[in-house]
């Protein structure tokens, strides 16, 4: 604190701030941890992906849509398509997450058969009592730092008011981003989602001719040449990433070194035959001179 007629510099008073921001964070932290299990309720995001074979798919998208909107949620998303000239689709639909596995069974009653389902979870309840906790005490920060800019308004220098007025921006913009979070968050935990593909059964059925099933052929052959081609794939991954560079790392400095003495036995033997014409050449000169 500063002492009567004396006003303390702004940085010192928001370095206390952030001081006092860190040590309630360090407190707060633990009292989240402990208030998942004590008051606050799970927040769980449900996500399911349904694919269904179906008589007719415009009519089942317009149930489905019905369906929706009577469980409280909306569509999404809704796509339809031709193939073979059949009518395929796709949907994804938003329902409040009370109502996910009822409207999951309503959607099973639709098919003519599911060929395939997935539901997965996502508890979020941790990242959002923690996101609390940070959030309570950025404003506490906050409402210390306007304090601080309205009496430094009054009493201090321009700097120390630019600065204080930097730091109060930069806390509320971490609360609007930490409340943006848990909005999300919460709308996720209320609203589950649902992706649905709609397949007619005529697509469905299998081509058959005299026992023939040309798609489960087709099938198969595809399977084995993805298999054959992910190893090939996977054969250079290995050689590229891991057998190339333990060879370089083991070679490299054997061949380095093979290559500096090759270099010094070249040069040995160009001063020797240097030595040597010299030699043959001065025994010419003493020849000649006698």
């Amino acid at each position: 604190p500063a002492s009567e007629g004396y006003a303390a510099p702004a940085s010192q008073e928001v370095a206390m701030q952030k001081s006092a921001y860190n040590a309630d964070m360090s407190v707060n932290d633990e009292a989240a941890q402990s208030a998942i299990s004590l008051d606050q309720p799970r927040l769980i995001v449900y996500t399911g992906q349904i694919d269904l074979v179906v008589k007719d798919t415009r009519q089942t998208i317009g149930t489905i849509t019905e369906m929706a909107k009577e469980a409280g949620g909306y569509v999404a998303d809704a796509n339809i398509y031709s193939y073979n000239g059949a009518p395929q689709g796709s949907m994804t639909i938003k329902i409040p997450a009370e109502s996910y596995q009822s409207v999951l069974q309503q959607l099973r009653e639709l098919a003519i058969r599911v060929e395939r389902e997935t539901s997965g979870t996502q508890d979020v309840t941790e990242e959002f009592v923690d996101l609390g906790a940070r959030k309570e005490n950025l404003q506490v920060t906050e409402q210390a730092l306007q304090e601080l800019l309205a009496t430094r308004q009054k009493t201090g220098r321009t700097e120390d008011i630019l600065e204080v007025y930097r730091e109060l921006t930069n806390i509320r913009g971490q609360i609007e981003q930490i409340q943006g979070r848990l909005n999300y968050l919460e709308r996720s935990a209320a609203m589950s989602t649902i992706e649905v593909s709609l397949t007619p059964d005529e697509l469905a059925q299998p081509l058959t001719v005299a026992g023939w099933q040309p798609s489960g052929t087709a099938r198969e052959a595809l399977r084995s040449l993805i298999n054959a081609f992910q190893g090939f794939v996977d054969f250079w991954i290995w050689v590229i990433i891991f057998v190339l560079p333990v060879a370089i790392a083991w070679l490299l400095p054997p061949i380095v070194v093979i290559w500096l003495f090759v270099r010094w036995l070249r040069k040995r033997k160009g001063r020797k035959k240097d030595k040597k014409e010299d030699a043959n050449k001065q025994a010419a000169e003493k020849s000649e001179s006698a």
